[in-house]
């Protein structure tokens, strides 16, 4: 058991009580740490679906690993190195690994690092119209007026008449769409959507 504590607790108890298993401690541990989790996912990834999973991720590894958070000198410093690894492992499988086959060794970690740059953002633009055709209408509409007219999302609900979390809701959906999109036929070109969309 875990009970209320006047002032809380520290977090040394917390992390003793998350070593022993205590499934309430976890939580009140996710509950401290997810968000710096989630903004170093967003800087590393640039995409709200993916950085929430990657601090799935973390936390799952976190509770695997709860018998030594103990014995950690400091917990903040230790969740940020498992939060960077799991963060560049995402990258990495954004990568196509297949376009290295062909370069020499001694080429392929230059060319690795420049492989977004190296993409051509017209064909990346072909790719988002291909998608965009498979939107609704309305996806559609809200998309090319955030995206391309660069519309806030509050300009967009008074042009169209409509609320501001409906512009919300199918501006989500459309991002969350085109990124399947992306990984299922354009695979090559989804980090470089990710690097871009939010600049």
């Amino acid at each position: 058991m875990f009970p209320n504590k006047p002032g809380g607790y520290t977090e040394q108890e917390l992390l003793e009580e998350v070593a022993g298993g205590n499934e309430f401690a976890f939580k009140l541990l996710y509950e401290k740490y997810a968000g710096k989790v989630y903004t170093m996912g967003m800087n590393y990834l640039k995409s709200p679906f993916l950085a929430q999973d990657a601090v799935q991720e973390v936390f799952v590894k976190v509770w695997k690993n709860r018998e030594q958070l103990t014995t950690l000198n400091s917990f903040p410093a230790w969740l940020t190195t498992i939060s960077r690894n799991q963060l560049i492992n995402d990258l990495q499988r954004l990568v196509p690994m297949e376009s290295l086959e062909a370069i020499p060794p001694d080429d392929a970690s230059q060319h690795q690092a420049t492989t977004v740059n190296d993409i051509d953002f017209r064909e990346l633009e072909k790719a988002i119209k291909i998608g965009l055709n498979s939107f609704s209408p309305r996806q559609q509409q809200i998309y090319n007026l955030s995206r391309e007219e660069g519309l806030s999302h509050k300009q967009i609900a008074a042009q169209l008449n409509i609320s501001y979390d409906m512009v919300r809701e199918h501006m989500s959906n459309a991002l969350r769409n085109l990124r399947k999109f992306l990984e299922n036929h354009y695979t090559h070109l989804l980090l470089l959507w990710l690097f871009s969309r939010h600049n």
